[in-house]
């Protein structure tokens, strides 16, 4: 394999291409000497490296920093410039609006703060899981009569200026008087409405009926659910009348009520616990029927009872049945009944 003169001399330029530079490097790995005008392979390999003088070298090295590193420096520069620019207009809008509101500052300070304390709202659930009556008493000392598996919800503390009470099942309500707080009771899709009265309202779940019967004082019944399309009525009834509102045929009716065996008086003449301590309620147990209770307190110290006695029941069946809701024992003895554990 040869090279031309002209090839050599590309190559020693650095003016060959790839594959003319692989054809001379595969010619001088194969002769020793190159043409006379050339250098051999023994002298090229023997030349020095040429040396560039100390003075030389140091205008080159300053030539190349100022063309680098000068170039980062302005970078640098131009950037701080940059954000000192921002930070100083950022600067001249604040002190402007400062100044625009340094004037009504005195104002201000003499204006009263209004501080929203709406209190929180939680929602309680009372429910009837017995097979007897039991009463309760509601925020406004209202007083209710709940009915085996009624319940009730309402809001702690009541709502603006409204007592609202949502009822499932059936429930006899005697109502504390409160013009200015009007207490509304909603059943299935009904409100009936009472500043201060007795009434019953029975909403079963399975029923196709909701009856409102009052008892006492006046009461206002309307239809507030027009998701089921309930025909829209207003009804004021008057002691001793019957609203029934028929859910199935949508058709309500008013009438003398069938059923006015639970009157204000009768209830008032029951005797309702709510959570009382059985010491209240042996207490009161003595005074209703005139008998001598004897107990230990420290037996039924963190005992309670809840739920409404009849004045038609006995003390004996009264005694125990509140014995056994709380593992005593009743005996009746000479002077009356004796709880023990």
């Amino acid at each position: 394999m040869s090279a031309s003169d002209q090839l050599l001399d590309k190559f020693f330029k650095g003016q060959c291409s790839p594959q003319e530079k692989l054809q001379v490097m595969a010619y001088l790995n194969k002769v020793d000497d190159l043409p006379a005008h050339l250098l051999s392979k023994d002298e090229w390999d023997q030349t020095a490296d040429a040396t560039i003088d100390e003075l030389k070298t140091g205008e080159m090295l300053h030539a190349i920093k100022k063309e680098t590193f000068g170039k980062v420096y302005r970078l640098k520069w131009i950037k701080v410039a940059s954000a000192a620019a921002i930070v100083a207009a950022v600067l001249t809008v604040g002190l402007f609006n400062f100044k625009r509101k340094e004037a009504p500052i005195g104002l201000a300070k003499n204006k009263p703060v209004s501080i929203d304390k709406t209190s929180t709202i939680n929602w309680k659930s009372v429910m009837n899981y017995t097979e007897h009556n039991q009463f309760f008493t509601l925020p406004d000392h209202s007083t209710v009569k709940i009915y085996p598996g009624a319940e009730l919800r309402y809001a702690v503390p009541f709502v603006k200026n409204k007592r609202e009470v949502y009822l499932n099942g059936k429930s006899f309500f005697q109502v504390t008087k409160d013009k200015e707080h009007p207490f509304v009771v909603y059943a299935k899709g009904i409100s009936t409405t009472a500043l201060g009265t007795s009434f019953t309202i029975t909403a079963l779940e399975k029923s196709r009926f909701i009856k409102v019967q009052l008892h006492t004082g006046k009461v206002w019944v309307k239809n507030v659910d027009s998701v089921h399309q309930i025909s829209a009525f207003s009804k004021v009834l008057l002691p001793g009348k019957e609203l029934v509102y028929n859910k199935l045929i949508n058709t309500i009716k008013v009438s003398d009520s069938r059923n006015l065996s639970i009157k204000a008086e009768n209830a008032l003449r029951e005797l309702n616990f709510t959570q009382a301590s059985l010491v209240d309620v042996f207490a009161r147990l003595e005074k209703q029927y005139k008998v001598k209770i004897i107990y230990d307190r420290s037996d039924v110290a963190e005992m309670s009872f809840t739920g409404s006695l009849k004045p038609t029941q006995s003390i004996a069946s009264i005694l125990e049945e509140i014995a056994e809701l709380n593992n005593l024992n009743q005996i009746k003895t000479a002077e009356g009944y004796l709880i023990r554990k």
